[in-house]
C-alpha cells in the first residue's frame, strides 16, 4: 500500500512538472525551457547542437559543458559527472542537437520523463526559433537585393520570390506607437494576402514590395487594419522596374511622411501635391533665395496689397477676370497692381517660369 502510495505521488510530481514544463515553453520558449527542467531537477540542463558546440544551458559551469558535449558525441575521453541522462532533439535516428541534464536528487524515472517532455518541447522552439531567423535573412537578403540597383540579380531573385512582373511597386510603414511590433503584423498581412513575403526592417521602417496588381488588395487590408485599431501608417511609392526600385522606395518614404499626420492610413505618391513636395525636399537656404524677388512687395499679413494681388491671380492661373472678382477690384487695377509686382520684383507674369517661382515662394512662405 506504501508503495503504491509512493507511486501515486511521483506520477503527481511528474504531471505537475511536466504542465509547468510546456506552461515555461509558451512564456518563454528554449531558454525558458532549459531554466524551468534544471531547476525542477535541482540540478543543470544543456542544449549541445550536433555539432558539439553548446547553445544554451542553465545552472551549468563549464566542467559540466565539457562533460555534456563529451556525453552527446559519445567522444572517448573521461566524464566527471556520471549522473547525466542524454535525450535526442529532432529525429531519433539523426537528431539534430542534444538535451544534456544531471539531477542531484530525484527518481531516475522521473528524470527521464521530464528530459523527454522537455526534448519534444525544445523540438518545437528551438529549431522553429531558428528557421525564423533563416527566413529573417533570406527577406532581409532579397529587398537588398532589390534595393541594388542590379537588374539581372533582381531579376534573377524577384522570380524565385515568385515576382515576376516587370515593375514592382516599394512601400514604406511607420507604427504610430512604439507598443506595437509592426513588423510581424506586416508579415501576418502578406501571409493572408498570399503574396510573397518580400519585406524587412530598414531604418526604422518596415519595407515591402509588391506587384502592381496586389496594391488596391494592399491598401484595403492596411486600411481594414487602422480602423480595427493598428496604428499604422503606409506609403506607396509608383509602380517602377527592377533597376530603380530605389526610387520608388524614396517616393513611398516620402508618401508615409505625408501619411504620419493624415488621416489617411495610406497614401499613394502620386497623391501627393506637388508643390508640397518640393517645398518639403528645399533646403531653408533655397527657400530663402526663392523668396528673395518677393520680399520687396512686404507682407500680405500686414494688409499689403500687392502680395495679396499676387497671390490670387497665381491661385486662378493668370486669369485677370477671375481674380479681380475675388480681390473685389476692378481688372484694370488689378492689372496696374502687377505691374507694379513686375517693377519691384524683376519677375514677369507673362513667364510660366517666373510665375511658377513667385509661386512657390509665396507656399513655401506659408508652409514655413
Amino acid at each position: 500500500m506504501a508503495g503504491h502510495d509512493h507511486a501515486l505521488a511521483e506520477d503527481r510530481l511528474i504531471s505537475e512538472a511536466l504542465a509547468r514544463l510546456t506552461a515555461a515553453a509558451r512564456r518563454g520558449g528554449t531558454e525558458a525551457i532549459l531554466t524551468e527542467i534544471a531547476r525542477l531537477l535541482d540540478g543543470w540542463a544543456a542544449l549541445i547542437d550536433r555539432y558539439g558546440k553548446p547553445v544554451s544551458a542553465f545552472g551549468a559551469a563549464r566542467v559540466h559543458l565539457d562533460d555534456a558535449t563529451s556525453f552527446a558525441l559519445n567522444r572517448t575521453r573521461k566524464i566527471r559527472n556520471t549522473t547525466m541522462q542524454l535525450q535526442p532533439v529532432g529525429h531519433g535516428q539523426d537528431p539534430r542537437a542534444f538535451l544534456v541534464v544531471s539531477a542531484r536528487g530525484g527518481s531516475e524515472g522521473r528524470t527521464r520523463a521530464l528530459a523527454v517532455q522537455a526534448a519534444s518541447l525544445l523540438d518545437l522552439t528551438f529549431f522553429a526559433q531558428r528557421d525564423g531567423k533563416v527566413d529573417e535573412i533570406a527577406r532581409a537578403d532579397i529587398v537588398d537585393v532589390l534595393l541594388s540597383g542590379n537588374a539581372p540579380l533582381a531579376r534573377k531573385l524577384a522570380n524565385r520570390w515568385g515576382l515576376t512582373g516587370e515593375k514592382l511597386v516599394a512601400i514604406a510603414l511607420k507604427s504610430r506607437s512604439r507598443a506595437v511590433v509592426l513588423e510581424t503584423q506586416v508579415l501576418d498581412w502578406l501571409i493572408e494576402l498570399q503574396v510573397p513575403l518580400t519585406t524587412r526592417a530598414l531604418d526604422g521602417e518596415i519595407v515591402v514590395f509588391l506587384a502592381p496588381e496586389v496594391v488596391p488588395t494592399w491598401i484595403h487590408k492596411v486600411e481594414h487594419e487602422a480602423q480595427a485599431g493598428v496604428p499604422v501608417r503606409c506609403g506607396i511609392g509608383k509602380p517602377t522596374v527592377l533597376a530603380d526600385l530605389a526610387v520608388s522606395l524614396e517616393q513611398a518614404r516620402q508618401a508615409l511622411d505625408v501619411a504620419i499626420a493624415d488621416p489617411r492610413p495610406c497614401l499613394l505618391f502620386e497623391q501627393l501635391p506637388m508643390v508640397d513636395l518640393v517645398i518639403r525636399n528645399l533646403s531653408p537656404t533655397t527657400i530663402s533665395a526663392l523668396y528673395d524677388p518677393l520680399r520687396a512687395l512686404g507682407d500680405e499679413d500686414s494688409g499689403n496689397q500687392l502680395a495679396l494681388s499676387l497671390r490670387v491671380f497665381l491661385a486662378e492661373n493668370g486669369s485677370w477676370e477671375t481674380a479681380a472678382s475675388q480681390l473685389g477690384i476692378h481688372r484694370h487695377t488689378l492689372k496696374n497692381r502687377m505691374h507694379r509686382v513686375e517693377e519691384l520684383t524683376g519677375l514677369s507674369m507673362s513667364r510660366a517660369d517666373d510665375r511658377f517661382r513667385a509661386w512657390l515662394a509665396l507656399q513655401s512662405k506659408a508652409s514655413g
